[in-house]
C-alpha cells in the first residue's frame, strides 16, 4: 500500500508567492502537480506526486522558502508517493473576486 503525504502550513506571505514556493519545492524533488484547488484567498491545496527518496529534499526546499512543515514519517524507497499541502494564508479575507467573461 502506498503512503499518502500530508503536508500543512499557516503561511503570512502573499498567496502567489507561496503558491510558487510549492511548485518550485516540487521541481526540485522532482515531483510534479497533480491538482489544485483555491479556496478564495484563504486556502489552497496543492494535489502532487513525488519520487518517495525525495521527500527530505522537497521538505527543506519549503523550509528554505519559508514554508514550515512536520517531515512525513515514510521510508525511503523510490516509490513514488501521492501526497498534498494545504496552505492557509493568515491575511486571507475570503473576498477574492474575479472576473467572469460575458458567455453566450
Amino acid at each position: 500500500m502506498r503512503t499518502f503525504l500530508r503536508y500543512e502550513s499557516v503561511v503570512a506571505m502573499d498567496r502567489n508567492a507561496a503558491l510558487s514556493a510549492v511548485a518550485d519545492a516540487l521541481g526540485t524533488a522532482g515531483g510534479w502537480i497533480v491538482d489544485h484547488a483555491l479556496f478564495s484567498d484563504v486556502m489552497a491545496t496543492v494535489r502532487f506526486a513525488l519520487p518517495g527518496d525525495r521527500t527530505t529534499v522537497f521538505e527543506g526546499a519549503l523550509a528554505d522558502a519559508g514554508l514550515k512543515v512536520d517531515p512525513a514519517a515514510v521510508g525511503m524507497t523510490a516509490e513514488e508517493r501521492n501526497g498534498a499541502i494545504t496552505l492557509t494564508f493568515a491575511g486571507g479575507t475570503g473576498d477574492l473576486r474575479r472576473d467572469v467573461p460575458a458567455f453566450s
